[in-house]
């Protein structure tokens, strides 16, 4: 078949042409150049209804899900300008850098906010990475199979809670899938066609997402492990030279790259990953987490189910001719899913980096294997019937991702909305770390309130004083300096927070000071976000 072949094979249109040939002259035949146009017409359509749902999906609740932590962190970090984010990112602290993330999202969303920063207007460039992603699919997965794999791996991918999640999103993980699609697709392209313009094009799309996010580097390691696996020593140096320009593109970050990992080994809130994690992950890429508790065990069965009948239909297809020549392009889906989820699981049993977000491009290339396996021929009845449940599933898992408030995206507008209305003059207002200040402050700039930093040297120590000298937003040392002797003092807790210390058989040290030194007067709960009212005895 060729690049732009029809959905069964242009053998199929023949085999017509011949039937027809018997009973009908060849002027009133179809020719294979209109069979060819007939169906790319059908697949332009589809592919551009596929587009539509898949914007449609990210614009649910775009407007009102509330900014959590680590968008607020990103608005108010890029608010504040080039230099700033670069010495707010690099400045040494104890021989690491300030923050661990390299800043080409930064800079894109500082040049973006001119616009404005409300929680749509900072969130619609992640929705269209999310669709450009989409398309990517589509065209990596015609590369790899066909044209139709391309389309019904683009459909999965359009209705993926996984990606939809990161797509509306102000982080650079829908930045980072983009750019890493682009890359796989040029690879695929040089890999196919050997010429040099793609292979300089796969190490400059390469470089560019290593500035969107430092773990990118784990999909063109993949690359390379798959060019080994098949034995393909005659790409060694055209591979090489790709990387060559991916190096001397990213040359001048690299050097602050060890500094960045230093911070990783001072502080990371990562725990060590083991099977569960690994568990986790494939629900992730299939219906995403969180879900309602009573779904779990469903979404569970269902998800290996998948993985399973994907994995069986991938190695055991019929040899032909054609199942031959399409098996490295098998290898490297499989490659692609699993080969960056295991390298940094590994990875951090010697130091935890196992973050699922940084896969999401891998959930993409499994949503293009899937597609592969569910559409090779001769797949039984009972097995498409086995997984009839699953677009209710991922209909349930969407309506619950779309609804969620909770820990670590509580309802921090309402909150903040409370504390304006309610706060009298020279109260106080304290939060227990900065997870909720962030977001809370990100809502109303103009309320004065402080929060508690994180114990240094602590896994949650994850703000760096440089970082907070950027923003202008110093935490306290501790409780009783936040609350420099107010009389009455607004206290926001998570419930999460009080239940980790109870679990420890301890108290919540902030709140315990809080107890002894206050009188708690009034709790308002948001969800599992506590503000609590104590007054001075």
């Amino acid at each position: 078949m060729t690049d732009g072949g029809c959905f069964a094979d242009d053998d199929h249109c023949r085999s017509g042409l011949h039937s027809v040939s018997t009973i009908t002259t060849m002027k009133d035949a179809p020719m294979p150049g209109q069979c060819r146009a007939s169906l790319g017409g059908t697949r332009s359509w589809l592919l551009i209804l596929i587009l539509l749902l898949g914007f449609c999906v990210r614009l649910v609740r775009l407007h009102d899900k509330e900014m959590w932590y680590d968008e607020a962190f990103a608005v108010l970090y890029a608010e504040k300008g080039i230099d700033a984010i670069i010495r707010g990112t690099v400045t040494s602290v104890e021989g690491a850098a300030a923050d661990i993330h390299p800043v080409l999202y930064y800079f894109f969303l500082h040049s973006w906010m001119r616009i404005g920063q409300s929680p749509v207007i900072v969130r619609f460039p992640s929705v269209v990475f999310g669709l450009l992603s989409i398309c990517l699919v589509f065209l990596i997965g015609r590369e790899l199979f066909d044209t139709k794999a391309g389309v019904l791996a683009a459909l999965l991918a359009a209705i993926s809670p996984f990606h939809i999640w990161y797509s509306q999103e102000a982080r650079m993980y829908s930045l980072l899938c983009l750019l890493s699609l682009l890359s796989i697709y040029l690879f695929v392209k040089a890999y196919k066609k050997g010429r040099w313009l793609y292979w300089i094009g796969f190490g400059l799309s390469t470089g560019l997402s290593l500035y969107a996010h430092n773990l990118a580097f784990l999909i063109p390691l993949a690359l390379d492990l798959f060019v080994l696996l098949r034995r393909r020593w005659d790409l060694l140096l055209r591979l090489f030279v790709a990387h060559l320009v991916t190096l001397l593109l990213f040359l001048p970050w690299l050097v602050l790259v060890p500094g960045q990992f230093a911070k990783i080994q001072q502080a990371y809130w990562v725990p060590k990953p083991g099977l569960t994690e690994l568990v986790r992950t494939v629900i992730v890429f299939t219906f995403n987490l969180p879900v309602p508790g009573w779904l779990l065990p469903l979404v569970l069965f269902f998800s290996l189910l998948l993985l399973t009948l994907t994995l069986y239909r991938s190695f055991k297809t019929p040899a032909t001719g054609r199942t031959e020549a399409k098996r490295w392009a098998r290898d490297l889906c499989l490659v692609l899913a699993f080969a960056p989820l295991l390298i940094m699981f590994l990875v951090s049993q010697v130091k935890a980096v196992y973050i699922e977000r940084a896969l999401l491009v891998c959930g993409l290339a499994y949503c293009i294997i899937v597609a592969h396996g569910l559409l090779t021929p001769k797949l039984p009845r009972l097995v498409l019937l086995s997984l009839l449940p699953l677009p209710v599933l991922l209909v349930i898992s969407l309506g619950y991702q779309y609804t969620y408030s909770e820990f670590p995206r509580s309802p921090f507008s309402d909150a903040s909305t409370y504390l304006r209305e309610h706060q009298e003059h020279g109260d106080a207002i304290v939060h227990e770390n900065k997870l909720s200040f962030f977001p809370t402050h990100y809502y109303d700039r103009g309320m004065i309130q402080d929060y508690v930093g994180d114990a240094p040297g602590s896994p949650t120590d994850t703000l760096a004083l440089p970082t907070q000298q950027v923003l202008g937003l110093l935490a306290q040392p501790d409780i009783a300096h936040a609350v420099d002797g107010a009389q009455r003092v607004w206290f926001v807790v998570f419930q999460r927070s009080l239940d980790e210390a109870a679990q420890l058989g301890v108290e919540n040290a902030t709140k315990a000071w809080l107890d002894d030194e206050y009188r708690l007067t009034h709790v308002e709960v948001f969800n599992d976000m506590l503000v609590c009212l104590y007054e001075a005895p």
